[in-house]
């Protein structure tokens, strides 16, 4: 008896003994955690990854995503169960142009022991396969908002003016251009360069590149805008005197956010009677304008002044 418990003891201290203690205690925890807990639920994401698809072929579908799983195990194991690990794998070797369709059991997936699959959604997949075509295609600006007020849009550069699209022949081939995502002009004045993405809402297209750079050039809108009457006075002059005629009519150009507002009284155009003496006079008017407005027409181009009595 005594020989065979140091035989026991021998055989414990072994490389053999101690592999299959720490088998057999890693059993006894996992089951001293998990025993007496009841099975749970979760709803998982799962992705759909493609394998093997030929290189002249691309699978079209452009909503396909993920896979709903519904499983069902101890709380302590569906807790830490990555998505990733159930993931659904198609093979595609040897597919041809058209509809394949792929009926998803749980024998597609490899749950850890303990786990049960109790639900697919989808459990159906009806792939589109499409032949690939790449063809170059111009890039056309999509501009965002009006430019700022009284600015317009003089030229607009993008570079490279022509990518690669990659996508289902049948997209690829009716399409004329790509268009960029838009580009914000607010508050933006001269030149605006930005580096933008291609946009499109098929998600099988590809582009190379993806991105372009945008360069769009504002100038200012000119406008042309009529004063039919305007009161002739003088500025800054204290004596008496007589206009006529009482009023004018003048013709203004310049950039539109000044021209559209302004404004013209006695400050803007008037008479400069200083240093006349009394009698009468042929005078011109006189301007106190932004310097971006020209006058392009004044009528009459000289009023008759009676001046009575000159300044103290």
């Amino acid at each position: 008896m005594k020989r065979a418990w140091e035989k026991l003891i021998s055989w414990a201290s072994s490389d053999m003994g101690l592999k299959l203690f720490s088998l057999l205690f890693a059993l006894g925890l996992w089951l001293f955690v998990n025993a007496g807990q009841k099975a749970a639920e979760k709803s998982l994401e799962v992705p759909v990854e493609f394998r093997n698809i030929p290189s002249d072929l691309m699978v079209a579908n452009s909503g396909l995503g993920q896979i709903e799983l519904r499983v069902m195990g101890p709380p302590a194991l569906l807790s830490t169960l990555d998505p990733d690990y159930l993931k659904v794998v198609l093979d595609l070797d040897g597919a041809r142009a058209g509809t394949s369709t792929f009926r998803l059991s749980a024998d597609f997936f490899n749950p850890p022991r303990g786990v049960r699959i109790t639900r697919i959604s989808p459990s159906v997949i009806n792939l589109k396969i499409e032949t690939v075509a790449v063809r170059p295609l111009p890039v056309t600006v999509r501009l965002g908002a009006k430019p700022p007020f009284g600015y317009k849009v003089a030229r607009v550069d993008v570079s490279p003016d022509t990518v690669k699209v990659r996508g289902p022949a049948n997209e690829v081939n009716r399409m004329t251009s790509v268009e960029t995502v838009p580009v914000e002009l607010e508050g933006a004045k001269g030149q605006v360069t930005r580096e933008v993405r291609l946009s499109s809402a098929d998600q099988t297209l590809s582009f190379s590149p993806d991105r372009v750079t945008v360069s769009v050039v504002l100038e200012e809108e000119l406008m042309t805008r009529e004063f039919s009457r305007v009161d002739v006075k003088a500025k800054d002059f204290a004596g008496k005197y007589s206009v006529s005629p009482r009023q004018a009519q003048l013709r203004l150009s310049g950039p539109k956010r000044i021209v559209n507002q302004l404004q013209l009284g006695p400050e803007q155009v008037y008479l400069n009677l200083k240093g006349l003496s009394p009698g009468s006079h042929a005078l011109p008017l006189s301007f106190n304008l932004p310097r971006e407005v020209k006058v392009l027409e004044q009528k009459p181009e000289r009023f008759k002044v009676i001046i009575s009595n000159p300044e103290a």
